[in-house]
């Protein structure tokens, strides 16, 4: 069986049997960010080696190889699709011809309201600090000592024979979580939370976690749910929890937010955060 792939802009997104839907609502298989789209513009249906494609009603019409969809219609390797503004190009290549992609999406997360088999995730592993060879702090520094010391080999402050009878506790700064490099990007989502749901704008995309614009703020630790809408994508969902919270930033031109680390990726979207990443970095180099 050939697979079926759609091209836009360098990237593939490859078909599976039965129908997809491209418009600019989320619930689409492949969506949009574009007012010349209409929320469900057209649909491609694929049976095994058949590909057809048929317009959904949509305001501003599909056009195959320049001439206007009317009724569903049969599609060839190489054909040309205008969905709005948007070109979409169908490759069907031969067994022994390779597809060269730079990012494939095939239903790499369930839509909000649409049902869809999710690909198993696992949490994401987190970087555990180094255990600090001593156990105690200075309590004039803060630096680190051991239970034998006198003095504190920083900033020399003695405490004679002072010894505590237990470990000082430490614990995680929940802010310093900050695990891979970000990237900015600005992508639109929905953020979803117990209290909250919302629709925002991404500032910082990196594979470990997000920073979402918005002036409506949560607590350290509110768990949530992202849906991020990718341009000629599917939404891709993962899940989060805050980690930072900006109410004022003015050292980054009045920013607020919610800092947001991925708390569960599966490996469909691991994959697509890191080459959805790459090719950004790429671009702006």
């Amino acid at each position: 069986m050939a697979r079926v792939y759609l091209e836009y802009l360098g990237d593939a997104v490859e078909l599976p049997i039965g129908e997809t839907v491209i418009g600019r609502d989320i619930g689409c298989t492949l969506r949009f960010n574009d007012p010349s789209v209409s929320r469900r513009h057209l649909k491609i249906i694929r049976r095994h080696d058949d590909v057809f494609v048929e317009d959904l009603q949509s305001s501003n019409g599909t056009l195959l190889n320049n001439r206007s969809v009317k009724a569903p219609i049969r599609v060839l390797d190489g054909d040309h699709l205008l969905v709005g503004t948007r070109e979409l190009i169908v490759r069907i290549p031969d067994d022994d011809e390779e597809q060269t992609v730079t990012l494939v999406l095939t239903e790499i997360a369930a839509s909000a309201g649409v049902a869809q088999a999710r690909v198993a995730t696992t949490r994401m592993p987190v970087t555990a600090p180094p255990p600090l060879a001593a156990h105690q702090r200075c309590p004039r520094c803060g630096a680190a000592v051991s239970f034998e010391d006198d003095d504190c080999a920083t900033c020399h402050y003695r405490w004679g024979g002072f010894r505590a009878a237990a470990t000082t506790k430490q614990t995680e700064n929940p802010l310093n979580r900050r695990r891979h490099e970000r990237h900015h990007i600005e992508l639109h989502l929905l953020y979803i939370s117990s209290e909250l749901e919302i629709e925002a704008t991404t500032r910082d995309l990196s594979t470990s976690g997000v920073f979402v614009c918005t002036q409506v703020l949560e607590p350290l630790g509110t768990t949530c749910e992202l849906t991020l809408l990718v341009d000629g994508g599917p939404p891709v969902q993962l899940s989060g929890v805050v980690r930072r919270v900006v109410e004022r930033d003015e050292s980054e031109a009045g920013s607020v937010g919610l800092g947001i680390e991925f708390q569960k990726v599966g490996d469909a979207e691991r994959a697509w955060l890191e080459a959805f990443v790459a090719k950004r970095d790429r671009a702006a180099n």
